[in-house]
């Protein structure tokens, strides 16, 4: 490579560091477009092959910054030293990173002609691949950048990825605006600077309007809903020594709870419980369950006591009159609940020291719910990362919750990362979800999407808030990804197009 080159590396590289500005807990969401831009604009006259390493410098500058967490967890608390955690997040940041130099190759190779018309389309097919490729990881969308901006409001209809293409799609016009001034072609600037800015005013404008449809409607009355932030240290969690103490802490922060004001439902963590369910019976949820409520709560589940293999990270519902109803964990952490390619990364589950570490995941849609009151709509952890698994799941839910546990990630930035996941789901599924985080923060979040209550990371708190239930179908609820198909769609009519242009 020339020294051009490598100065244009290096600029890719700081473009896709400057990219994870905008998400939280930063959340300067101006500096997507800019950062995407810079990205599209070194593309637009590049060949496939510097195209792919300009996308994977970028990837690099993203995924290196921005999932720079994955070390708290692997060295932290799995025990791995300096130079392997920090081998293995440079190697996870590479992987992610093949999906932007894909991009690049595959504009530049196959769409040339009208490469700056298809980058958004390209772009967005790689991200929905990097929801499942290996089971996904839908990190870092660009979507999700927008969660305090107008664009937001594109979420009812098409999910992250329509507010991706947004994205995408106002970033390529900013780089074909400078990329025909700094060119000096033959054009009319003038003519150029208003067809660029009058689209952008259109999509902005039709963004606001957006914001006062209204997609759901308030169904019931509403629930008082009290939530347990007990912030229990992974490190005593899971001793046999501190559980009696730790059942005591929530028993104890969930009376108080119902004491100061009657609680309809009080959810606890994930894995609040280091527990099964097979340990514990209706005279133990009688003495954690203060009366007149219900306790929505993380636990472990081994329902087969003929398979020791089969353990299930679960949560637990308490219906009074009825059994408790059990949710099981459908989409699992890889490397942190389950290991992909075992015959490969065995020795990595050998080496970590991560508690619950090779679990079993459920399979089938999964309801819960107390009467026609409560009807919830469950996502533990990770799985509300992935928006049309959870829209199929939640079936006639009125309220929508996660339970996580983010005290793996320490300090860092994927606690912040996560919340505006929770937010693209509620905006979404047009439903308030409320998340219980051991650590924090923990949420009320509205059928907008906007967090209206938040408590503070690594802190105990215990508090309660009204929480309308919603019901109603937004159209991304009822179709799901359908950007994605029609983003095929489109790339295969300007396939055929430029097939049939070389041939005449």
């Amino acid at each position: 490579m020339d020294k051009l080159s490598w100065r244009k590396l290096c600029m890719s590289f700081a473009a896709g560091a400057l990219l994870v500005f905008a998400f939280a807990p930063f959340k300067l969401f101006l500096l997507a477009f800019l950062s995407l831009a810079v990205l599209f604009y070194f593309w637009l006259k590049g060949s496939a092959k510097t195209n792919f390493y300009l996308g994977l410098s970028y990837g690099l500058g993203l995924y290196c910054f921005g999932v720079s967490w994955v070390y708290v967890s692997l060295s932290t608390y799995g025990g791995m030293p300096l130079w392997m955690g920090s081998i293995a997040v440079l190697g996870f940041a590479s992987l992610l990173a093949l999906f932007i130099a894909l991009t690049g190759y595959v504009a530049a190779r196959f769409f040339k002609r009208y490469i700056i018309l298809c980058l958004p389309f390209i772009w967005l097919i790689f991200e929905w691949s990097k929801s499942w490729v290996l089971t996904g990881f839908p990190w870092l969308d660009v979507g999700y950048t927008q969660t305090p901006s107008w664009l937001f409001n594109w979420a009812p209809l098409g999910g992250v990825y329509m507010v991706s293409f947004i994205v995408l799609s106002i970033s390529a016009c900013l780089a074909n605006f400078a990329n025909k001034v700094i060119s000096n072609d033959d054009i009319d600037r003038k003519r150029l600077y208003v067809f660029t800015s009058g689209a952008i005013a259109v999509v902005v404008l039709s963004s606001f309007v957006l914001g006062f449809v209204q997609w759901s409607k308030p169904i019931g009355k509403a629930l008082q809903i009290g939530i347990v932030q007990p912030n229990t240290s992974i490190e005593d969690k899971w001793k046999a020594s501190y559980q009696s103490e730790l059942i005591s802490k929530l028993a104890s922060l969930s009376a108080q709870l119902q004491k100061k004001k009657h609680n309809d439902l009080i959810i606890w963590p994930e894995t609040a419980l280091p527990l099964y369910v097979q340990q514990t019976d209706d005279a133990f949820w009688h003495s954690v369950t203060p009366k007149g409520t219900e306790i929505l709560t993380g636990i472990m589940d081994s329902p087969n006591p003929n398979d020791h293999n089969e353990i299930y990270n679960a949560a637990l519902l308490t219906c009074q009159g009825s059994a408790p109803k059990v949710y099981r964990k459908t989409h699992l952490v890889p490397f942190g609940e389950y290991l992909p390619l075992r015959f490969l990364f065995n020795w990595v589950l050998e080496y970590l020291q991560l508690p619950m570490s090779d679990l079993s995941s459920w399979q089938g849609v999964q309801s819960l719910d107390c009467g026609d009151s409560i009807k919830i709509g469950l996502s533990v952890c990770y799985e509300d990362a992935f928006g049309d698994e959870y829209r199929r799941s939640v079936g006639d839910a009125t309220i929508l919750v996660n339970i996580s546990e983010d005290a793996w990630f320490g300090d860092s930035f994927a606690p912040h990362q996560r919340q505006q996941m929770a937010q693209m789901r509620a905006a979404e599924l047009a439903r308030p979800l409320i998340r219980s985080a051991n650590s924090g923060p923990s949420l009320v979040i509205d059928v907008k999407g906007k967090v209206i209550e938040k408590t503070n990371q690594f802190e105990i708190t215990a508090d309660s808030f009204p929480v309308q239930p919603y019901t109603g179908d937004t159209l991304y609820k009822r179709l799901g990804n359908w950007v994605i198909y029609l983003n095929f769609l489109v790339l295969m009519i300007l396939l055929i197009t430029i097939r049939k242009q070389k041939n005449s």
